[in-house]
C-alpha cells in the first residue's frame, strides 16, 4: 500500500509542478500587497482550516497575513490588499466569497480542485489546482482511501512561499 500511495503522490505533485507558471503569477500577486502597503488576507474552508494557522502566524507564514472571516469584511480591503482563498472543493460557501470579491473588484487567488460541476475555475485569474478530486489508495474491498488534500496544499504553498521569499531577496538586492 506505501508504494502505491508513494507512486499516486508523486503523480499528484508532478500535476502541481506542470502548474508552476500560475503558481508564481499567484505568488507575484499576493507579494504586490505583501511588498506595499497592503496586506494578504487568507480564507480557508473546511478541513483546510487545518493549515490556516500555519499560514497566518506559523514561523514560515505569509508576509502581512491577516485571516478574513466573513464576507462582510470585504468591504474594507483596499487596492492594495489581496486575498487567498483555500478550499479542498468547489461549494456554494466558496463560489459565494468569489462572487463577492469579484463585485468588490478585489484581486485574489483560489486554490482548490477544479469545479468539474460549474467550471468555475475557467473564469478565475489565478486559480492553482489542487489535484486531488478523491482517493487514491485502492483498499482490498475496491474502495479507495487518502484524499491528500492537506499534502497537496502544503506542497503548493511551499512553492509560493519560495517564490515569494525570491521575490523579497532580489527587491531587497535592488535596494
Amino acid at each position: 500500500m506505501l508504494k502505491i500511495f508513494n507512486t499516486q503522490l508523486n503523480g499528484i505533485f508532478s500535476k502541481i509542478d506542470a502548474q508552476i507558471e500560475e503558481i508564481e503569477i499567484a505568488s507575484q500577486l499576493l507579494m504586490q500587497a505583501a511588498n506595499g502597503e497592503g496586506h494578504i488576507f487568507i480564507k480557508t474552508f473546511d478541513e483546510m482550516n487545518h493549515l490556516s494557522e500555519f499560514m497566518l502566524f506559523g514561523q514560515e507564514s505569509l508576509p502581512h497575513a491577516h485571516p478574513l472571516e466573513t464576507t462582510d469584511e470585504i468591504q474594507q480591503i483596499d487596492t492594495t490588499d489581496r486575498v487567498l482563498l483555500v478550499a479542498s472543493h468547489f461549494t456554494q460557501e466558496l463560489n459565494q466569497w468569489i462572487d463577492a470579491l469579484n463585485a468588490s473588484d478585489v484581486d485574489f487567488v483560489v486554490i482548490s480542485n477544479k469545479d468539474k460541476e460549474n467550471k468555475t475555475h475557467e473564469s478565475l485569474m489565478h486559480f492553482v489546482d489542487l489535484s486531488t478530486p478523491r482517493p487514491i489508495v485502492p483498499t482490498t474491498d475496491y474502495s479507495k482511501i487518502i484524499t491528500p488534500h492537506l499534502m497537496a496544499l502544503n506542497y503548493i504553498y511551499y512553492i509560493m512561499f519560495a517564490e515569494m521569499y525570491e521575490i523579497t531577496q532580489d527587491l531587497n538586492d535592488e535596494l
